[in-house]
């Protein structure tokens, strides 16, 4: 306008300076006065049209100027406003009618999002394709979830459709997003530097973190000889020394046979305290302290590991495990030393569980997500000794430079403050059943067998039996002896009765007679000779 008008005053004017006459030029427009400053150049418009741009279309609003604020028209007749409510109903990218906060995307084609078949445990994300519905597929998983409660925190519309990665690496996954054949990823992916040259990633969403799995050690050998565990060997050198002097004392004492106590006041005192000490501390708090300590070994389940630390398993050459398609192959030989030969890959959980109970390797390394699986589900049987190693943990990968990373990342933030990560992280655990429970062994662990204790029985047995050997040994003497002793009384009395058998004889002679006092005599005679 400025121009034309410009233009036809220099033709009337005969060829003046065009600049001249544009820079001198006052008239009245659509948005106002028109008119430019000594310093050549024009003020601020003080109104402005408001139009809504509607995909290859637009909507006509109003007007909006510092001083009279939102208004339909112009003119003297205008309905001025401080607020934009009079310009009426704002349509934004995506056809919301409320006001998005931050950017948003404005194609109406959906993202495409691409999710890893890959897995090695589908309770984080898992892929399936729908019979019903054709090709279709359905993604559930702890990944998909939480990226499903991140969008509704989102103050914009996020429309996308999930596409399944089959083949391939994790690596190669992140690289479909330089490769403009996804939008974004979405799954298990670890957050590496290598990765960062092909995509951004949002904050993990898990903990970022490497640890070691190993089975339990067996300990069902050592459970007979738990009963000498409360004590180490020098508590118990040392127990049996205070007892024998303790029973040296007690036979010094009563090496008299004294049926009571007896002696002076002092000595009765001293006699009294000594017994009071050494039933104190034999019978109360040795026996306490020992009670105590073996029903904790007891009750309490001690799981202890095969293997302590990675030390132990590059010094013996042991084979481990890791998840195929994963990093960790590259962490365990570059960062932690072990052998190509050393490492050896594995695709599910029940794999990793059958390998490490035929000790085909000596311990898994798994990210800490997929360790809390493995445990929910092999809980009696496995543990986690060693340290753990830090790693980028698991997030969503965009675009590099993409405008929904702050975004995401603030909704993210809002899944976790509010307890909702949580809270899907406990129903995915909850979820897997422990695989390793076995009623027997189970009532086995709660209740006491005589394996648990025949080393004491087979020592009590062996001293009960040498005890009785040497009792029905001197009841053998004692009986030998009394047998000799009547044996030899029997002697003496068949050798004194065989002497008084010779001695008197029990033949009667007849005595002639010779006269009264003959007969007299010879009857006493014959009297004496029987008597």
């Amino acid at each position: 306008m400025t121009v034309a008008y410009a233009v036809k005053k220099s033709t009337i004017l005969g060829g003046q300076n065009l600049l001249e006459n544009i820079l001198q030029s006052k008239f009245q427009g659509l948005t106002g006065k028109a008119e430019f400053s000594t310093n050549k150049k024009l003020p601020p418009a003080d109104i402005f049209q408001i139009i809504n741009v509607i995909g290859k279309s637009y909507r006509e609003l109003g007007f909006w100027s510092e001083k009279s604020g939102f208004s339909v028209s112009l003119g003297e007749n205008a309905k001025n406003c401080s607020s934009m409510v009079v310009l009426g109903q704002v349509f934004w990218p995506g056809a919301p009618t409320s006001t998005p906060k931050c950017w948003t995307p404005t194609n109406s084609k959906p993202l495409r999002i691409g999710v890893p078949n890959l897995s090695s445990f589908q309770k984080l994300v898992k892929v399936e394709q729908d019979n019903q519905l054709g090709n279709n597929f359905s993604f559930s998983g702890l990944s998909i979830e939480v990226f499903k409660e991140t969008l509704k925190k989102l103050p914009y519309n996020f429309p996308y459709e999930f596409i399944p990665y089959n083949n391939g690496t994790y690596d190669s996954l992140v690289e479909q997003i330089h490769l403009k054949n996804f939008d974004a990823v979405v799954g298990d992916v670890a957050i590496l530097a290598n990765r960062q040259k092909h995509a951004e990633f949002t904050q993990a969403y898990t903990e970022p973190e490497l640890i070691m799995v190993v089975p339990v050690r067996q300990e069902t050998c050592n459970r007979a000889w738990l009963f000498v565990k409360p004590f180490t060997t020098s508590m118990w050198v040392f127990i049996v020394l205070v007892n024998v002097y303790n029973g040296f004392v007690v036979w010094f004492i009563e090496r008299n046979h004294c049926p009571e106590l007896k002696g002076s006041m002092i000595s009765q005192i001293g006699t009294l305290i000594w017994l009071a000490f050494s039933t104190l501390f034999s019978l109360h708090v040795i026996t306490q302290i020992y009670t105590a300590n073996l029903t904790s070994m007891l009750t309490v389940q001690r799981l202890e590991p095969t293997i302590a630390n990675v030390d132990i398993l590059r010094s013996t050459n042991a084979m481990v495990g890791y998840s195929t398609g994963s990093y960790v192959r590259r962490y365990l030989n570059e960062v932690l030393g072990f052998k190509d030969n050393n490492i050896k890959n594995f695709s599910t959980a029940e794999e990793y569980a059958k390998a490490l109970r035929s000790r085909e390797i000596a311990a898994a390394f798994l990210e800490v997500p997929l360790a809390k699986l493995f445990l929910a589900k092999y809980c009696k049987g496995f543990v986690t000794p060693g340290p753990t190693y830090k790693v980028g943990g698991f997030g969503y990968a965009f675009p590099r430079g993409s405008p929904m990373i702050p975004s995401i990342n603030e909704a993210l933030l809002k899944v976790c403050e509010s307890g909702k990560l949580l809270e899907l992280e406990e129903k995915m655990l909850a979820s897997e059943k422990c695989e390793d429970v076995d009623e027997e062994g189970e009532e086995s662990t709660k209740s006491l067998s005589v394996n648990s204790f025949w080393v004491p029985f087979i020592i009590t047995g062996i001293t009960s039996t040498i005890a009785l050997v040497f009792y029905l040994c001197l009841v053998y003497k004692s009986k030998s002896e009394q047998k000799n002793w009547m044996w030899r009384l029997m002697m003496v009395v068949m050798k004194y009765w065989g002497y008084g058998k010779r001695r008197f004889s029990r033949r009667v002679s007849d005595v002639p007679e010779s006269g009264r006092n003959s007969v007299d005599n010879g009857s006493d005679s014959h009297i004496r000779t029987l008597v």
